[in-house]
């Protein structure tokens, strides 16, 4: 799974080879208790932290708020908690 994110005005990919079972115990719980039609902050702020820890902190909260464009903020956490559960890479990310 690779996800991309501006820093420092310079695009930088990030990667994971394995996502452990754990993580998606985790996505189905966050898919189940998250309404993806009326997100609040505090549940965005919840699905960004899931992505965080999913790449085992190689950048932050704040990386992925300010290093990705607004309109790719949603779909990127669905399809990265969507790759977890159906356990592929979305056609985006090859």
């Amino acid at each position: 799974m690779k996800i991309n994110l501006l820093i420092d005005d310079k695009e930088k990919t990030f990667s994971i080879p394995f996502v452990p079972a754990r993580k998606l115990r985790e996505a189905l719980a966050l898919r189940k208790e998250t309404n993806f039609s009326d997100i609040d902050p505090e549940g965005l702020d919840k699905m960004v932290a899931y992505v965080v820890d999913l790449y085992k902190n190689q950048f932050t909260i704040d990386d992925v708020y300010d290093g990705i464009a607004s309109s790719e903020l949603i779909p990127t956490i669905t399809d990265t908690i969507g790759e977890v559960i159906n356990g592929k890479q979305s056609q985006k990310n090859e």
